[in-house]
């Protein structure tokens, strides 16, 4: 018996068996098919969303056990729907067999359905071979029977069957593509695709039925084999109907399980999402690039995830930092490079934290400093780094400024004190090793104040701007220069020959070398100026502690500024002891008011006719241990510590005093006294006040006490001295200009001071000893022909000598003070002297 029979034209139609079909077991039939088919969909969906290969080809051959099943249950489903009037059997081993090809076309429709966007040569390729599988099927099943009639097919018909299981099977596979944008909701997508699945394989077989003729015959036709009974092959079919009703049951319910992984998938993405989209939020608001960082075993760097900043760091995007951050490296400073990535390497080899800052470069070649910090994991396939990049170009200026500001002086440039004595500890420590010699050289500008004074501070600053460019000049290698306070500077010179001798001359040579650039004339605002400076060398050794090296070229520089400036001292022992002693004696000059230690001596006033007119008081420090102690040397100390105010004081308190006592006696009582006053205590805001009180406390005649004034001291502000004086003067006062003559500018001041009393310096008195007018006796001559002019008394100090005397009173000078007369005494010796003056 062949698989296929066609009748042809001798075939007598008439004669064909007349079959009826039952209406319920038809919708049956069409139900499993349906019911097939949508199963099989369910099925494609878990192959699509199971990521593992092997659980996808379980699930592919479970859904096409499921269709093949359905296709081949609803065949034969259909056949016991079908009544003929003989007794109809099946072969078992095609029955079985044809569900091979059912099986097969649903892999085919699976295989379509499970590709997210099939193509259309897909659907149609698929939609062949589906039709070709149920077709083969229905006709393989249709073989399986066994009846008392011969099968033979109308071609028309059966071409028709095919056409339509191939049409069909292809208009379901395209369903979900053309209508997937109309319909929305899935489940009803998939439900129609199922419908029209059902209804393809459905119709293949009704229309394959209608072009089977069954020809009466003498004889059981079909093949020959182990048969069963059509109650049999029911039994069978619902056993498969069971089988897809197991298989969509788990379907169904791997389906759900599916469906809620899905759905806690989308919940974890959205929430994911969520907090990406936040995070990347927040990395693009953090002032800087938030990264990860990868390096694999092979040396391949890149940024699997890095901020938007990344651009503005490195100048590319984070696409393309993602797939190659050779261009960040590149845009880090050449000079920085190296050592950034060895960071990076430590930091790799000992899961260390990165920390490391660098410079990067922009599109114009300008430096910005960047800071990186990160933490290191150990993956697979290398080493990844998640953390930070921030821009701390203003923090290193800052840094920088403050550096700056510790470090260096800000008018100048040049090393401020700290960092020279940093430099200099530095310098003793290489010392200690080379066992070399240093110098240090202390460079002072003279009469600076007078320049600040005369044309002004930014002259001033000028002139230090000037003298720092010069000191700094052409000096050799290992040396440091500085500033150590306003008009002071400093230089160490280092690495000098050990031998002492050989690197005093050096260091001498420097000096000097300095010495002669400073004395060239400086060009301030178009004005030419011409500065002096005294200079102080210390060659010292490692041994030396770095708090004196300064300290005892200062003192050197001291001694060149008190020898008149313009010059160059070395320092020498005798000056530190000196120094220990001025401070020792400063110490004791504080104590000396407190312990009553200060005298007054009285020196006379001496008329040429040998009356006594008055008296100056002279300051005297009687100290216990050391005895006599000179004005010429305290006094300065006094001024530079500022006691010479109270000093000042305390000599106006004794003067009064003294003066209270002598004014009831005969002859004591018509002396004047007179006072040397300082500048500071000229100067005093309240110094005009403490006169007045002083003479009413005392209740001395206030033309009794005069008070000296130097021309320096007047000149200080001669507008505010004037005033002064003139207060002063009403008090009832009286003034004599001490030392006068020694400022050559004084003359044509004298108009305006309300002096009543000069007194001619003894400078001038002393040059003529041997009766003879010295040259610049002519000043002299001038002083007394304008004392006279102006109405006031004259009086010469120094005078020693009778010839002094002599020339003096030729001359028109007719009172006097000095040694021929009388030294300063201590009251009670004057008191003594003067009596027996008087007696005598």
């Amino acid at each position: 018996m062949s698989l296929l029979a066609f009748a042809d034209h001798t075939t007598d139609f008439s004669l064909a068996l007349t079959g009826s079909h039952h209406m319920t077991l038809v919708l049956l039939s069409l139900f499993i098919a349906i019911f097939a088919a949508h199963t099989s969909f369910n099925v494609a969906q878990l192959m699509q969303s199971t990521p593992s290969i092997r659980l996808r080809h379980l699930w592919h051959a479970l859904g096409a056990v499921a269709l093949g099943t359905g296709v081949w249950a609803m065949h034969f489903t259909g056949m016991m729907a079908f009544e003929l009037p003989v007794t109809v059997e099946y072969h078992l081993g095609l029955t079985l067999l044809s569900i091979l090809p059912a099986v097969l076309a649903a892999a085919v429709i699976l295989q379509v359905v499970a590709i997210p966007t099939a193509r259309w040569r897909s659907i149609v390729l698929g939609g062949a071979l589906m039709g070709a599988g149920i077709g083969t099927m229905h006709y393989t099943g249709m073989t399986a029977m066994v009846l008392q009639a011969e099968q033979l097919y109308r071609l028309d018909w059966f071409i028709a069957s095919v056409l339509v299981a191939v049409a069909l099977a292809t208009m379901a596979l395209a369903v979900r593509p053309v209508l997937r944008s109309r319909i929305r909701h899935p489940e009803l997508l998939k439900g129609l695709s199922a419908v029209v699945m059902g209804l393809a394989i459905a119709s293949m077989h009704y229309v394959a039925m209608h072009a089977t003729l069954y020809l009466p015959a003498e004889s059981v036709r079909g093949v020959a084999g182990f048969r069963i009974s059509s109650e049999t092959l029911g039994w069978l079919a619902v056993v498969m109907a069971v089988a897809i009703l197991l298989i969509a049951s788990v379907t169904a319910v791997m389906r759900q399980r599916l469906q809620r992984v899905e759905k806690r998938n989308q919940q974890s993405e959205q929430r994911a999402s969520i907090w990406a989209q936040r995070m990347q939020r927040i990395a693009e608001r953090v002032p800087g690039l938030v990264y990860q960082f990868k390096r694999t075993e092979d040396g391949q760097l890149s940024f699997p995830y890095a901020s938007d900043a990344i651009r503005d760091f490195y100048r590319i995007s984070p696409e393309q930092a993602a797939r190659d951050a050779s261009a960040v490296i590149h845009a880090i400073h050449p000079e920085d490079r190296e050592a950034m990535l060895a960071s990076i390497e430590r930091s790799a080899r000992e899961l260390t934290p990165w920390h490391f800052e660098y410079r990067v470069l922009d599109a114009q070649g300008n430096s910005r400093w960047v800071l990186g910090n990160s933490l290191p994991e150990q993956e697979a396939d290398g080493v990844s780094w998640y953390g930070f990049i921030t821009d701390i170009t203003e923090r290193k200026a800052a840094e920088e400024t403050i550096h700056r500001l510790a470090f260096y002086d800000e008018l100048t440039g040049l090393y401020n004190r700290k960092k020279l004595q940093l430099c200099l500890q530095e310098q003793l420590q290489d010392m200690a090793v080379s066992r070399h010699l240093a110098a240090a050289i202390v460079i002072d500008l003279d009469d600076f104040k007078r320049l600040n004074d005369t044309l002004g501070h930014q002259a001033g600053d000028q002139l230090l701007q000037q003298v720092a460019e010069r000191i700094a000049q052409d000096l050799p290698v290992s040396t440091f220069c500085g500033r150590l306070s306003s008009d002071e500077f400093a230089v160490l010179l280092g690495f000098l020959p050990a031998a002492e001798a050989l690197a005093r001359d050096l260091a001498q040579q420097q000096a000097e070398q300095l010495l002669q650039l400073l004395q060239q004339p400086f060009n301030l605002s178009g004005h030419s100026y011409q500065s002096s400076v005294s200079i102080g060398v210390h060659l010292f050794h490692a041994e030396e502690p770095a708090n004196e090296c300064l300290k005892r070229a200062d003192l050197a520089m001291s001694y060149a500024k008190r020898a008149g400036g313009n010059d160059i001292r070395f320092f020498q022992p005798e000056m530190l002891q000196e120094v220990e002693e001025r401070f020792a004696l400063e110490q004791a000059l504080n104590q000396a008011l407190i312990h009553n230690q200060f005298r007054l001596y009285y020196q006379p006033k001496v008329t040429a006719e040998g009356d006594v007119v008055g008296v100056e008081a002279l300051i005297r420090w009687q100290h216990p241990e050391r005895g006599m102690i000179s004005p010429a040397y305290f006094i300065p100390l006094a001024e530079e510590s500022g006691l010479i105010e109270a000093i000042g004081q305390w000599v106006l308190q004794q003067a009064c005093q003294q003066l209270q006592i002598w004014q009831s006696h005969p002859v004591l009582g018509r002396l004047s006294v007179s006072v040397n006053l300082s500048v500071r205590q000229f100067y005093q805001p309240d110094f005009v006040e403490q006169m007045a009180g002083l003479l009413v406390h005392y209740q001395v005649s206030p033309a009794l006490l005069r008070l000296e004034l130097t021309e320096s001291l007047v000149l200080t502000d001669l507008d505010d001295a004037v005033a002064r004086m003139e207060q002063l003067k009403a008090l009832g006062l009286l003034f004599a200009m001490d030392d006068f003559g020694t400022g050559y500018s004084s003359l044509s001041y004298l108009s305006r001071l309300p002096f009543d009393e000069i007194k001619i310096d003894q400078h001038f008195v002393r040059q003529c000893r041997d009766g003879q007018k010295p040259k610049d006796w002519v000043i002299v001559d001038a002083i007394i022909g304008i004392a006279n002019t102006f109405g006031m008394e004259l009086v010469a100090e120094g005078v020693e000598h009778e010839s002094q005397q002599q020339l003096l009173h030729a001359s028109g000078c007719y009172c006097y003070q000095g040694y021929l007369f009388a030294r300063p005494q201590p009251v009670a010796d004057f008191e003594h002297w003067l009596l027996a003056v008087e007696n005598s």
